[in-house]
C-alpha cells in the first residue's frame, strides 16, 4: 500500500471522491496468475491498482493544499521471502527493492491521474513485511489473521481474551473486511454491555444518521464548516513558521 500526500487540485487530475479500480484489458485470472508469477520489480507501472483519496472523501481532513491518498496492488508474499527474517534495521537490498516498487506505483498513479508525480510531497510504501512488523498479519496481509478451518468458529479467537477486561474486536477476530470488522465490532461491544448483538442494531427512536456529499458542500452544518476553517487556518500558521526558519 502506497500513502502518498500531494500539494495540487486533485480534482483538476480527474480525482473526485470515489474510487479507482485501475485494471488491464484482461482475463482477470490471467492477471492474477502473472502477478504470482512475475518478478515484480520488473516493468514500468503496476497495471492493477485500487486508488483512493482520503481528503477529497473527508472535507474536514483537508488542509487547503495538501491531499491525502492510499493506493493498493496485488502482489505475493514469494517476493519478499528474502527479506522475512530481518529485524528493525532493514538491509540495503530490502530498501533498495522498496525503493523500486514505490516508483512503479506512482507511475501507476500517474497513468491513472496524469502528472500527479510531479506533485509529491511525501510517499510512504507499506509492505507485507511492513504489516507483519506492526500488525502481525499472516505473510503480511491486509486482511488479519489466516483463515483455514483452524480459524473460524469455535477454534477462532475470542472476543474477551484471557486477560480481566481486555476485549478484542476486527478482521482477525469475527470475518475479514470491512463489514466483518464492523460486525466484531458490535458483538464485542454486545458481550460488554451484556446484550445480544441484535440489540444494538435495531434503531432507536429519534437517533439519526446525517450523511453529507463529499462532492457539495452547500448543505454543511457550522460545525462543520468550522472545523474544515480550523484545519486550513493551523495549515497556514505552520506554513508561515517554517518560512521564518
Amino acid at each position: 500500500m502506497l500513502f502518498l500526500t500531494v500539494d495540487t487540485d486533485v480534482r483538476q487530475l480527474g480525482m473526485d471522491s470515489g474510487n479507482i479500480w485501475m485494471m488491464p484489458n484482461k482475463d482477470a485470472d490471467e492477471y492474477y496468475d502473472n502477478a504470482l508469477n512475475t518478478d515484480i520489480s520488473k516493468g514500468e507501472a503496476f497495471e492493477g491498482m485500487f486508488i483512493s483519496c482520503t481528503t477529497l472523501k473527508d472535507p474536514t481532513s483537508f488542509d487547503g493544499k495538501h491531499h491525502c491518498f492510499e493506493a493498493i496492488t496485488f502482489i505475493d508474499y514469494s517476493a519478499f521471502e528474502n527479506f522475512k527474517d530481518e529485524k528493525e534495521q532493514r538491509s540495503e537490498a530490502y530498501l533498495k527493492f522498496k525503493t523500486r516498487l514505490t516508483e512503479k506505483m506512482i507511475n501507476g498513479m500517474d497513468k491513472a491521474l496524469p502528472g500527479i508525480s510531479q506533485h509529491i510531497v511525501h510517499a510512504e510504501l507499506g509492505t507485507p513485511i511492513t504489516n507483519e512488523y506492526y500488525i502481525n498479519t499472516t505473510l503480511g496481509n491486509v486482511y488479519g489473521t489466516e483463515k483455514s478451518l483452524k480459524h473460524i468458529g469455535p477454534f477462532a479467537y475470542k472476543a474477551k481474551s484471557e486477560i480481566e477486561n481486555l476485549y478484542l474486536c476486527g478482521a482477525s477476530i469475527l470475518s475479514h473486511g470491512v463489514a466483518g470488522a464492523s460486525h466484531s465490532g458490535v458483538d464485542t461491544a454486545a458481550i460488554i454491555l451484556g446484550k445480544h448483538p441484535d440489540e444494538l442494531k435495531k434503531p432507536r427512536e429519534g437517533q439519526l444518521l446525517q450523511i453529507y456529499e463529499a462532492e457539495d458542500g452547500s448543505d454543511y452544518p457550522d460545525w462543520m464548516l468550522k472545523k474544515m476553517e480550523v484545519k486550513k487556518a493551523r495549515a497556514i500558521s505552520k506554513l508561515k513558521k517554517e518560512k521564518v526558519h
